[in-house]
């Protein structure tokens, strides 16, 4: 009864459907946390990550939209959306597409995030105050998308496809939602990379998931929200399960990897334009780490733990 109380007391803490992992003392877990404390690498500070309102996320989401934008800048040109139809699938609180319309030749963009969290009141009013009205938004879920067949130009899906809990399933609706000719642009960090534990509303140091397993992490960080002395306020994990990519994994996400997202995507029809590992352009543009960073990137075997994300670019030839 008391075990219960305890994970009943967390998941009111947390703003997730799934329940949260039963608590559990790790003096592992202790360690690293007091580490990250003196080496200033406790959590993040982000609206989303610290139960931020609706707007504070929005505009989270619009101030940082430029980056993903000039991804796609770099391999499409400048003009890959103009008078295009475009679809955002996990278009978490709005912002981004927002952005998009403001500063792109766009047609229309409609993002679609789960319902239950995502409400588009505030983000269909800070559109009104750009004075922007070719931005739509709905509700659903990406194994299901809510939208007919052959209907958008382009498919845009930035640090989702981790999440889902059948990404086979999910790109198979975007090839069916695109046109003949669409691209589905795809962006997500492999779970193999060096900062892609998902960890960072508690603790931001690299590799986590390398040192300790998931389970203990899962345990011994919801334990630590429980402990008045530490006085931390993120918000608690996932219970732990088995996913066909990762056999101990919080439930918010399913271990994927670059080679098991190559396997998916030959499953697919998509014919690829680019499907490749990028790495860390804040490192790659420090003049210090430069060169020992690039040295180890060179090496093949390395190449996936430091890397930022995987890219992929395909095109729908055929119907």
């Amino acid at each position: 009864m008391k075990q219960q109380s305890t994970i009943d007391y967390l998941k009111k803490l947390s703003s997730s459907p799934y329940d949260p992992e039963t608590p559990q003392k790790h003096l592992s877990v202790n360690f690293f946390m007091n580490i990250a404390k003196i080496l200033g690498m406790r959590g993040r500070l982000t609206p989303h990550l610290y139960k931020g309102n609706n707007v504070e996320k929005i505009l989270y989401e619009y101030n940082n939209a430029a980056s993903f934008l000039n991804i796609l800048e770099t391999y499409l040109g400048k003009d890959i959306f103009n008078d295009k139809t475009i679809l955002d699938v996990g278009c978490g609180w709005g912002g981004k597409d927002i952005y998009y319309c403001e500063h792109t030749k766009l047609k229309t963009i409609t993002g679609f995030d789960i319902p239950g969290v995502f409400d588009s009141t505030d983000a269909l009013q800070f559109a009104s105050t750009k004075n922007i009205n070719n931005c739509f938004f709905t509700t659903g879920y990406a194994e299901n998308i809510p939208f007919e067949n052959n209907k958008f130009d382009i498919v845009i899906m930035e640090d989702v496809l981790e999440h889902v809990k059948n990404p086979t399933r999910v790109l198979q609706e975007c090839f069916r939602v695109l046109k003949r000719g669409g691209k589905l642009i795809v962006k997500f960090p492999s779970f193999k990379g060096m900062l892609s534990h998902h960890l960072d509303r508690a603790i931001t140091m690299p590799a986590l998931h390398y040192i300790l397993s998931m389970k203990i992490w899962a345990q011994g960080l919801n334990y630590l929200l429980l402990d008045p002395h530490y006085k931390l306020s993120y918000e608690p994990f996932d219970k732990i399960i088995s996913t066909p990519y990762h056999k101990c994994i919080t439930q918010n996400l399913n271990g994927l990897d670059f080679n098991h997202f190559q396997a998916i995507i030959r499953m697919t029809s998509f014919d690829i334009i680019i499907m490749k590992l990028m790495p860390f352009i804040f490192i790659t543009k420090h003049q210090i780490i430069k060169p020992f960073y690039n040295t180890l990137w060179r090496c093949k075997p390395l190449r996936e733990f430091l890397s930022n994300y995987i890219l992929f670019i395909g095109t729908k030839s055929r119907l």
